[in-house]
């Protein structure tokens, strides 16, 4: 196995340094809008990669940041979706029942459909057709990386992906509160539309946590089994991708080169997490350090972003980002509605 040479490690040291301070000056950003606004205006998450655009593209980035970013971009956010698996317990695996699946799969079966619909219907490509959709039916940002590892876009694509769906996440985590107030659904129905719909795991949490334990509790799972459904959908993207590059180029053998083994490290660490009972302190240890390590990545995904190339994206992703989210909400409001508003199904 080829090692790294001591003054190659060296060099992986001022771009990795440079996006662990930007993740710092984002976490920072995010305490300080929670202390003022009694809310989480922007993430860690947005704010890393928004400081990485606006370094990248308004300060001259010496040449000897590049390895580390590129390290942090690549290999430290691959660790950060391994470590997704932690946010697991064997409780909440098995709590979501049957309705909850289905639920579940419903929704990422049609936002998947309408992705590439929509997708080819303004001309746009069909790597970044599903990236987006794979954002908004998994879990947004982590969902977008493991599926790029079959998908293989342009670093351009992932980033703007990744912005997109992650901007779109923490409008629903403000508007599904504000959306209840009129509609006044029960606290499971709630939970369940906003576990099925929402992007990331932390806007569930804040958009549920007000109302009541149930629809905290509903939610959470349901958006918890949205990430665990990640091994199997990458998967089959690999497979329905192989199948036409097999067919479109007469290739062989591809399989093992680009199989995604990080997904699958992610779901060894579900299984551990589900077999073995962790203490309650390490477990949180280890799911804060893996949202350090996933706004580092974060902040490097800023940092290769250059937005004159994210111009020629034009306005039509923008769309597509946006008419998915619009129908992920309403289809997971009316399949929420629909198993989980009975009210003798109150329950997860």
């Amino acid at each position: 196995m080829e090692t790294k040479s001591p003054s190659r490690l060296s060099g992986l040291v001022p771009g990795t340094l440079l996006c662990v301070l930007l993740a710092a000056l984002a976490y920072e950003g995010s305490l300080l809008s929670r202390h003022l606004t009694g809310s989480v205006l922007a993430g860690p998450i947005l704010l890393a990669i928004l400081l990485g655009v606006v370094v990248r593209n308004l300060l001259p980035v010496h040449g000897r940041f590049d390895p580390g970013i590129q390290f942090s971009f690549r290999r430290l956010l691959r660790l950060g979706v391994i470590g997704l698996g932690f946010d697991f317990s064997a409780r909440e695996i098995l709590s979501v029942g049957l309705r909850g699946f289905l639920l579940d799969i419903a929704v990422i079966l049609l936002v998947y459909g309408v992705a590439l619909w929509i997708g080819r219907r303004r001309d746009l490509p069909e790597s970044l057709s599903l990236l987006l959709g794979t954002g908004t039916a998994i879990c947004g940002a982590s969902a977008i990386v493991a599926a790029n590892s079959v998908i293989r876009a342009r670093d351009e694509e992932v980033a703007f992906s990744v912005a997109t769906v992650t901007i779109f996440g923490t409008l629903s985590m403000f508007l599904f509160p504000l959306a209840n107030r009129l509609l006044h659904l029960p606290d499971a129905v709630y939970g369940a539309w906003a576990g099925s719909s929402i992007h990331e795991v932390g806007q569930v949490i804040g958009a549920t946590l007000p109302y009541s334990q149930e629809s905290l509790q509903i939610g959470t799972v349901l958006k918890l089994t949205r990430v665990a459904l990640l091994l199997p959908v990458v998967l089959l993207l690999e497979g329905m991708l192989l199948l036409r590059r097999r067919q479109s180029e007469g290739a062989r053998g591809h399989h093992a080169r680009h199989f995604p083994w990080f997904v699958a490290a992610f779901a060894g660490v579900v299984l551990l997490n589900f077999i073995v009972a962790l203490p309650p302190s390490l477990l949180s240890l280890l799911q804060k350090l893996d949202a350090g390590i996933l706004a580092v990545a974060m902040a490097a995904m800023g940092l290769e972003t250059h937005l004159s190339r994210l111009v020629r994206f034009g306005w039509r992703p923008v769309g597509l980002g946006f008419m998915l989210w619009i129908f992920v909400t309403v289809v997971g409001l009316a399949l929420a509605m629909l198993l989980y508003g009975h009210p003798k199904t109150t329950g997860v």
